[in-house]
């Protein structure tokens, strides 16, 4: 069984990754939008990744009977100003 206080910053963790996910989902976007197929895959596979991270945390918690809690995810970045931007960011 999992401490309150471990579930508690590991659903943290959970809504994190996803928001990773989420913002390298917005910069495949903006690659495919400037005709740069390479750098939109490469950033796609990056979100995969990172929902990959969420999942783990997910069975972690739910194997040791805690629960899962979903929280809302911060909007993330879509628009840039350049390619550099996006590797800034």
């Amino acid at each position: 069984m999992l401490s309150k206080k471990l579930q508690d910053a590991m659903n943290a963790q959970i809504n994190r990754e996803l928001f990773s996910a989420y913002l390298y989902f917005g910069m495949a976007g903006y690659f495919e939008r400037q005709n740069l197929p390479g750098f939109a895959g490469w950033m796609r596979a990056q979100s995969m990744e990172e929902l990959q991270h969420a999942l783990k945390f997910h069975d972690f918690i739910h194997d040791r009977g805690g629960v899962v809690t979903a929280e809302a995810i911060a909007k993330p970045e879509s628009e840039f100003a350049s390619v550099q931007q996006v590797f800034e960011k």
